[in-house]
């Protein structure tokens, strides 16, 4: 019988997805012994011995373990260990495992020439491979909930406390009091896959089911920067609001559930899209994902100081230029959008650097 191409190359794409997904294990296991961490690698159980909605500013901000999406020790993950230890937050920095070339040519492609797929570039193909890895290792460490944050990326001193009304919203918001017959509730409830906390814009309307409080501590609506400034200026000033995913972008920071893990590999690991954040919004915005934003984000991307011309490693992956040593402007404070009161700044400078 004679096979059409078409079906040869789904086939094709399959095996591939399986073998990549299979073949990180061993290595992950091998390495973990040398993770970087603040809590001297543990998995921490689920804190029962709070109560739910206080357990939400403990070391973890709720979570049974805080993972660090990074290639490595550099003046990100100098900056991100100060502000963790400055906040008290017990974060985990896993070696991630080498991709090969190979992988990230056969992923990139994956879907086909059809001049109406779209397809990650390099550097952005190498972030989404890097995402999935680690969420394939929180799912081997059998965790309920996790928290991924990228290493270059900045929070508020008072995370733990905003966290803590953030948590009362979303169970709010999704009626958990009500329903939530869990032995073991969480702070955050069950009735979510992905808790978006961390992203660099969202979008609003009066539409939308909306939980909001007042948080002195979130950015106000002047100070704030970033595409969504627009949207942001419909919702009151010096409020968080919480509401059902619509278009977030970028992906600083994030929470799964158990199932959201699986959920998010089940759409994202074939690829096929413009990068990781962009295909998980597009699920979440199609319902595929049940996905939760938090409006202005507690977690934003620090950048060094802009005389610099420091390129992001998507940037630089994609072809821009590598930029000067990192002794050359490590010691000098940068800025993060929308962040009151800069933890990284804070823990390195003394002082917040709100751009």
């Amino acid at each position: 019988m004679i096979i059409p191409r078409f079906y040869l190359f789904i086939l094709a794409s399959v095996a591939f997805i399986g073998i990549w997904f299979l073949s990180y294990k061993p290595f992950l296991y091998q390495q973990l012994s040398v993770s970087q961490s603040t809590d001297g690698g543990r998995s921490l159980p689920l804190n029962h011995s709070l109560p739910p909605l206080e357990a939400a500013g403990n070391e973890t901000l709720g979570f049974q373990k805080i993972l660090i999406l990074s290639t490595g020790p550099s003046w990100r993950t100098r900056g991100l260990l100060a502000a963790a230890h400055l906040t008290g937050l017990q974060i985990t920095i896993p070696p991630q495992p080498p991709i090969d070339e190979a992988i990230v040519d056969a992923f990139g492609q994956l879907g086909g020439d059809d001049d109406d797929e779209e397809h990650p570039p390099h550097g952005a193909t190498i972030a989404w491979l890097a995402h999935l890895d680690l969420i394939k290792h929180a799912i081997q460490l059998d965790l309920e909930t996790v928290l991924i944050i990228e290493d270059d990326v900045d929070w508020d001193v008072s995370i733990r406390h905003q966290m803590v009304r953030i948590a009362s919203a979303i169970r709010n918001l999704t009626h958990t009091e009500q329903r939530d017959q869990s032995s073991h509730p969480t702070p955050y409830g069950h009735d979510w896959d992905l808790l978006w906390i961390g992203h660099c814009g969202e979008f609003w309307n009066e539409d939308f089911e909306t939980v909001s409080f007042e948080d002195r501590s979130a950015c106000p609506k002047a100070q704030y920067s970033g595409w969504a400034r627009n949207y942001l200026s419909h919702l009151p000033d010096h409020h968080r609001s919480i509401y059902w995913s619509f278009n977030p972008v970028c992906s600083f920071a994030y929470a799964l559930s158990r199932k959201g893990m699986r959920n998010v590999l089940r759409v994202a690991g074939g690829g096929r899209g413009e990068a990781f954040d962009v295909k998980v919004m597009q699920a979440c915005k199609a319902k595929a994902l049940r996905c939760i934003s938090v409006v202005p984000e507690v977690v934003h991307q620090y950048f060094p100081a802009a005389s610099y011309g420091v390129n992001s490693l998507v940037d630089i992956g994609n072809g821009e230029a590598v930029g000067p040593d990192e002794t050359e402007f490590e010691s000098v404070m940068g800025s993060t959008d929308n962040i009151l009161e800069s933890a990284r700044c804070n823990a390195l400078w003394g002082k917040t650097c709100l751009r």
